[in-house]
């Protein structure tokens, strides 16, 4: 398929989810689960079962983030059940955009270290290099700073991108709407 093409079918298929209001809309069926609960989570810090969550980013990971999100969870639950759910999926997202930010963080400082170090070491190289002594150091010199060099450009052109890509999304599940459909109201 020609890339004019994928572009049509996504922009066809995001059509076909939105909502009156804009909102791209998934339904999740919750009805076969005995537990929707991960069986290590605890008592007031329950998380819901992480193919959940899969499903959920599976079906919204070509959506694009400045879309909202509508996710339909269907079955059966009474309000408290609601109320746990939609806190479990607030916590997990909030728990997620820490996680993104640290990586950040570490993508920042791996960046800057790493190109500061590389420009330090191809600098000695340059001076070894002028004054013509210690020609296999000045070699092994170039390489370590030109790697070094090359890893920081590696965590600016495209670690970086890909965590705020995946920051932007974690954003968009965090403002999603969640709207419970009950299935005995459907028959």
């Amino acid at each position: 398929m020609k890339r004019k093409q994928k572009q049509e079918e996504l922009l066809r298929y995001i059509e076909k989810i939105r909502d009156e209001n804009g909102h791209a809309v998934v339904d999740v069926s919750l009805e076969s689960y005995d537990s929707l609960y991960d069986p290590l989570s605890v008592e007031g810090q329950k998380d819901l079962k992480a193919e959940i969550y899969d499903y959920i980013e599976a079906q919204t990971n070509v959506i694009p983030a400045q879309i909202p999100l509508r996710i339909r969870l269907h079955g059966d639950f009474t309000e408290a059940e609601k109320k746990e759910i939609e806190a479990a999926m607030q916590r997990h997202y909030i728990m997620r955009s820490f996680d993104i930010s640290w990586d950040l963080v570490a993508n920042l400082r791996k960046m800057l270290l790493l190109a500061l170090f590389g420009a330090a070491v191809l600098s000695v190289y340059l001076v070894l290099a002028i004054a013509g002594k210690h020609v296999f150091m000045t070699e092994i010199l170039s390489i370590v700073g030109s790697f070094s060099l090359w890893e920081a450009a590696d965590a600016f052109l495209l670690e970086r991108p890909h965590l705020r890509r995946e920051n932007r999304n974690n954003d968009q599940s965090l403002s999603q709407h969640i709207e419970f459909v009950g299935t005995k109201e459907e028959h």
